[in-house]
């Protein structure tokens, strides 16, 4: 599911799997969705709890984070 904002999250520390598909069923994290797409989720390492923007639109130059790309869109 791709949406036109970021998703804002706070993680915890570890290893999270950020889906760069759009067929998750609990975006933005992969639910093993991808399979046969040949698209991979995104593994983002988080050493210390924050609040992170996540790309919705799957367009941004700085995967998995937002830089403002789904503001380009039509």
């Amino acid at each position: 599911m791709t949406r036109k904002q970021p998703w804002a999250v706070t993680l915890e520390p570890g290893t999270h799997y950020i889906c760069q598909c759009g067929k998750s069923q609990n975006p933005p994290f992969c639910d093993g969705s991808h399979e046969g797409t040949g698209k991979e989720p995104f593994p983002l390492e988080i050493r210390e709890k924050q609040e992170v923007y996540l790309c919705g639109c799957l367009k941004s130059a700085n995967l998995p984070f937002c830089d403002g790309s789904h503001e380009k869109e039509a």
